[in-house]
């Protein structure tokens, strides 16, 4: 490959004195031997222009939500909400994702400190019961300030359709309304605060519910799974712990040698004496009456409706020995499945859009199997869904086989490579959609990005790879392909984390809230995304391709240099959007307008950073920023020189 300095053949005209010195500072360049065309086809329309596209998950509910919410002042934190306003995120989910997959909604209203305890999703009980500090209401009031649309994840393992129905009611139904009688939940909200109803048009049933360790109470066969998420059923459940309280840490299924013990099973209602209670190893009998029992009889009491196993004082019963390990074999009643909540939640409101969450990732979660799509279909239910929710993460570990990155290169590559499959996933289940639906659903992602999982070695070659220019430029990716797709929302990695460099948050943590480089670039794409009008297709011919550093990558490709898309706003003016993903190389390329007469001044901003390792810090918190001019291009095809490891937006104004 030959290198070349870059011919800076742009005309500037009026420019800051920091994006003076980052255009004028030469960098190897792609070599001109196959000129590089960016064709931008301003007559070919993709669809409406979505300002939801930069959204964020909302990961923690409990402890105020990182403490995002301040109780003293019944209020959000005002550094986070101008710093979210500042950012663009436009979309916010609720509660979050695996920790609120148990989440239980009706608990989480009312006064803070009458609140019961709730229980973490994540396998083997995460951190130990929480709190619900965060609530519906607190969560809407942050939306309201910061003017991002809501979406919420409805759980479905502890939730039923007529618990998910009430919550539509609660967010939705106007006062003096009960669309389904029973509970006036608009009057309740009404008493907690808020009379309007909060208008939350998306809703998700589940997360990830084809994951291994979400699975909960369904079969860990991807078809049969599938088709419990999808219509419900049972399975039995063996040798499962049972939990204290909101507690399910695999501690609490100890007895505390205490007499009157209760502990319930995971999934309650329980098909009658169809359960087992064992007692560290050794089956117990259930009584009707532990009044009736003996001091050394080892019998318990059983509610099949609840699930709770209540266990004898020494006098009536015997106390389980401290520290033996109580468990349970049952089998639930038929638990419902996705159709029941979607026909439930739309009494409620037919006005939402109730989305499923089955959507693998690869083959070990499905895919291979039917699809979501092609089941519904199958069983004549085409038209019973909105949407389909994917979540397109790349797992390093997972997608390379490798715990550890050599150099920075390496770690940069394999965001672009994994990019690549991510950005196949979604429009492959875009496909299948469009074959298999009813024409009206669409795909919509409320997690997506670049980590380890936890599943990490040696990575101190790239110490701050989750919040560097890496990361930042997989994210306008990933938003420039989900332009291009036609996705209407997107929510990727998290709002906000404990501390100033918690993993993938994009304003670090309270108290410094360290505005990352993925803050930045959202706030570069702003005028693109808020502008409304249509995004249009964009092409890149010749895009220059980057082979992986590591040997071991080679086998997975290589990936193209230059991500683009463009929108034509409702004022009429084209915005170019082209992210450089190659980590040392510029690459000019010929601009062509296709279609749409414009002028001869372009307003330009560039986000870089010096190296594509650069990032934010309490200590450096502009390392990372947007630097913006205007530049003389002429008035029809143009050539631009996209500096490497950067995004560039080009704004261009109708011809008078």
């Amino acid at each position: 490959m030959r290198y070349r300095r870059p011919q800076w053949r742009n005309a500037l005209i009026l420019l800051s004195a920091a994006s003076c010195a980052l255009a004028l500072t030469p960098a190897p360049s792609f070599a001109d031997d196959v000129p590089v065309v960016l064709q931008v086809k301003t007559n070919q329309r993709i669809g409406s222009a979505s300002p939801f596209l930069a959204g964020a998950n909302n990961d923690q509910f409990w402890n105020n939500s990182h403490g995002l919410w301040d109780p003293a002042a019944n209020a959000p934190d005002p550094a986070v909400v101008d710093k979210t306003r500042r950012a663009n995120i436009g979309m916010v989910r609720f509660p979050g994702g695996t920790p609120a997959a148990l989440y239980d909604w009706k608990s989480a209203i009312g006064p803070a400190n009458q609140r019961a305890c709730q229980t973490p999703g994540q396998p083997n009980g995460g951190p130990g019961p929480v709190d619900g500090s965060f609530g519906p209401d607190e969560y809407m009031k942050f939306v309201e300030a910061t003017g991002a649309r809501p979406d919420i994840m409805t759980p479905m393992i502890n939730e039923t359709p007529s618990d998910a129905a009430d919550w539509v009611e609660y967010m939705n139904a106007p006062l003096g309304t009960n669309p389904r009688g029973g509970t006036a939940w608009a009057q309740i909200r009404a008493e907690n605060g808020h009379p309007a109803p909060y208008g939350v048009r998306s809703w998700e049933i589940g997360n990830e519910p084809d994951r291994s360790a979400q699975t909960y109470w369904r079969s860990t066969d991807p078809t049969t799974n599938l088709r419990e998420y999808a219509f419900g059923g049972t399975e039995p459940q063996v040798g499962q712990n049972l939990q204290r309280g909101c507690d399910r840490r695999p501690a609490a299924s100890k007895s505390d040698g205490r007499a009157n013990q209760q502990l319930k099973v995971y999934y309650p209602p329980v098909v009658p004496d169809s359960q087992t209670i064992y007692v560290g190893g050794t089956a117990w009998t259930a009584v009707a009456d532990l009044g009736s029992a003996g001091p050394s009889d080892r019998v318990y009491e059983f509610d099949p409706k609840t699930g709770t196993v209540h266990f004898g004082d020494g006098i009536h019963g015997a106390v389980p020995a401290k520290q033996a390990v109580v468990t349970a074999d049952y089998t639930p009643e038929r638990k419902p499945g996705f159709v029941d909540f979607y026909a439930e939640m739309k009494k409620a409101d037919p006005s939402i859009d109730v989305c499923a969450t089955w959507a693998p990732i690869n083959k070990e979660s499905g895919l291979g199997v039917a699809s979501f799509a092609q089941v519904m279909r199958q069983s004549g239910l085409a038209d019973n869904y909105d949407c389909l929710v994917v979540h397109p993460y790349t797992n390093f570990r997972n997608v390379f086989g490798d715990g550890d990155w050599k150099t920075a290169q390496e770690g940069h590559d394999e965001y672009f490579l994994g990019e690549k499959q991510a950005t196949d996933l979604v429009a492959n289940l875009i496909s299948d959609v469009r074959t298999n639906g009813s024409g009206r659903q669409y795909v919509a992602t409320s997690e997506y990005g670049a980590l380890w999982f936890g599943a990490m070695n040696d990575i101190s070659a790239y110490p701050h790879w989750d919040t560097a220019m890496s990361h930042a430029l997989y994210m306008a990716s990933q938003w420039t392909a989900f332009s291009q797709l036609n996705l209407p929302w997107a929510m990727g990695n998290t709002l906000i984390g404990d501390t100033p460099t918690t993993l993938r948050s994009v304003l670090g943590g309270l108290p410094d809230l360290v505005y990352t480089a993925d803050a930045v670039m959202r706030e570069q794409f702003k005028p693109l995304v808020d502008g409304g009008g249509t995004t249009v297709a964009t092409t890149v011919r010749n895009n220059p391709q980057v082979t992986p550093e590591a040997t071991e990558d080679a086998r997975f490709g290589t990936y193209g240099a230059l991500a683009t898309t463009a929108a034509v706003g409702d004022d009429g003016v084209l915005r170019v959007a082209v992210v450089n993903r190659d980590a040392g190389r510029a690459v000019t390329a010929e601009v062509v307008p296709a279609g749409y007469a414009h002028g001869d001044l372009a307003a330009v901003s560039t986000v870089a950073g010096q190296e594509f390792t650069s990032y934010n810090s309490v200590g450096d918190p502009d390392a990372v920023q947007i630097q913006r001019g205007r530049m003389s291009l002429g008035s029809t095809a143009f050539r631009y020189t996209f500096p490497a490891h950067s995004t560039t937006i080009i704004e261009l104004h109708p011809a008078r």
